[in-house]
């Protein structure tokens, strides 16, 4: 078995999926290159075959030239998967399966349900799978895999220190999936008639009559590029990250922390401890209003004074994670500049 030799790239982060932040900021933690592979002109729904076997051919061929000693390969879908254990079994570089919350068949995810047991092989021949609960460490053991919980890096944007304004905007970041509560924050901004509420998501899935029938303080942006979003970002007051899925750990709460800005989530366990400065609601319309009142009742003092304590106690656990995966994919610790 050929190992790559010491003058290879020493790590990627595969990505399939139409955003590529998370694989670029995680390979920039670990001093590496993201590998985002999303053939957009083969979008649609009837050319997803296309697409997957385009995309093998393009996650290979990256994988040939940059010749990494570990990679991270995101899950779902299970075939990059596929293409990196192959690439893994015949360098001998290390992987860690990036398996997000539907690749385990929850948030109706129907694919993930069915490639269920390729999932369980692949975290077998893993170093690691990446999940975001203690839960799912437990359920990939059971597997007889190794669990990491690993969750989001810092991003590679900053924005301006918050500001209140006037007229407070609230931003609900999602992607009308079938576990975002996005009716009830609709409902909820009916509720909020002095603040304007932004939902982040292609209009095309939003629920027939959504838009038509929303509150005239709601707006749909659409689908937002990584610069609309970070604008967005900078200029609201409070965001919204909500899920009907006890298990999920959303990254626009942690994009929110880094940003500074006040954070509700979802009344949830998991959140409750991730996030324990958030506010913290149940998913229903008056408990989410009331979440964004008691946000924007904080004085700006007092709200920097919480930003900066979230801040800390992410950048606290994201140094431990980020520790944990260098150690599964035989990472050396980059020296300090100076040493």
């Amino acid at each position: 078995m050929r190992r790559p030799s010491p003058s290879t790239t020493p790590f990627c982060h595969v990505t399939w999926q139409r955003h590529g932040g998370r694989a670029e900021e995680m390979a920039y933690a670990l001093g590496g290159r993201a590998v985002h592979v999303y053939p957009g002109a083969l979008a649609a729904r009837r050319l997803v075959l296309v697409r997957y076997a385009v995309s093998v051919l393009l996650t290979a061929a990256a994988l040939v030239r940059l010749r990494p000693r570990a990679v991270v390969v995101v899950n779902p879908p299970v075939v990059p998967g596929l293409v990196v254990a192959a690439y893994a079994r015949l360098t001998g570089a290390r992987f860690l399966l990036d398996s997000h919350t539907s690749s385990f068949g929850v948030k109706g995810n129907a694919v993930a349900a069915r490639t269920l047991g390729i999932t369980r092989w692949l975290g077998r021949r893993s170093s690691g799978v990446m999940v975001t609960t203690s839960s799912w460490v437990a359920e990939v053991q059971r597997w007889g895999a190794r669990g990491l919980v690993v969750h989001e890096a810092p991003p590679a944007w900053q924005v301006a220190p918050a500001v209140r304004s006037e007229r407070p905007q609230v931003l609900f970041v999602g992607v009308f999936s079938s576990d975002e509560p996005v009716a009830e924050v609709v409902a909820a901004a009916a509720l909020l008639p002095d603040v304007d509420v932004l939902v982040t998501g292609d209009v095309d899935r939003a629920p027939a009559g959504m838009v038509e029938a929303a509150p005239s303080n709601v707006v749909f942006t659409g689908f937002l590029d990584q610069q609309a979003y970070r604008a967005r970002l900078e200029q609201s007051d409070v965001v919204l990250a909500l899920t009907t899925e006890p298990t999920s750990v959303m990254r626009a709460a942690y994009e929110a922390v880094y940003a500074r800005r006040a954070l509700v989530v979802s009344d949830w366990p998991t959140l409750r401890e991730v996030f324990p400065l958030a506010r913290h609601r149940g998913n229903e319309a008056a408990a989410l209003a009331d979440g964004v009142r008691e946000a924007l009742s904080d004085d700006p003092a007092a709200a920097a004074d919480r930003a900066e304590q979230a801040l800390s106690v992410q950048a606290e656990r994201w140094d431990d994670q980020l520790d944990a995966m260098r150690t599964a994919l035989a990472l050396p610790v980059p020296t300090p500049q100076g040493a």
